[in-house]
């Protein structure tokens, strides 16, 4: 039989072998969105700005037929410069699903996720509540948006593979 002191060791040494927690990290779950029988490309050009819009239809693309990634570009790199491409007013699931696209769907942390909506409404008196608890609830739960966890991928420890 071990001791308290014996046992607090055991537990301390077990803590530092154990891999340290990665930040959950979440995205846009594309194939859910399709599987779901939604096209994933119209709900990213539908949210495009009207200069987003100019600029696709200007291209080779038709509005409305091309590929989700060359629509998230033109997100990333026009429509997000704009004043308007977060108000104040949108709720909040909504505006994940644009700062994701704006992302071009690359994973994000909740705290860039956080900052990315903190920035956006910076200008606005009374900000909603964007705690952890809040904004994780929100993204852990189903949503109409297929935001999910993403999932990580663990890279192979050499002693793993030797």
């Amino acid at each position: 039989m071990t001791n308290q002191t014996d046992q607090i060791k055991q537990k301390q040494t077990t803590e530092v072998e154990s891999e340290p927690q990665e930040e959950p990290r979440y995205q846009i779950d594309t194939k859910a969105f399709q599987a779901a029988g939604r096209s994933f490309e119209y709900a990213v050009y539908s949210r495009l700005s009207k200069n987003g819009k100019a600029v696709i239809d200007e291209g080779d693309l038709a509005g409305g037929f091309g590929s989700a990634a060359e629509y998230m570009k033109v997100m990333s790199n026009v429509c997000s410069t704009e004043p308007d491409f977060l108000l104040p007013g949108t709720p909040i699931t909504e505006a994940i699903f644009r700062l994701l696209l704006a992302n071009t769907n690359r994973a994000m942390t909740l705290e860039e996720i956080q900052s990315g909506l903190a920035s956006a409404w910076s200008s606005v008196i009374y900000l909603k509540n964007l705690s952890d608890e809040v904004v994780r609830r929100m993204l852990d739960q189903d949503n109409d948006y297929f935001i999910r966890r993403a999932v990580t991928r663990r890279r192979r420890s050499r002693r793993a593979s030797s």
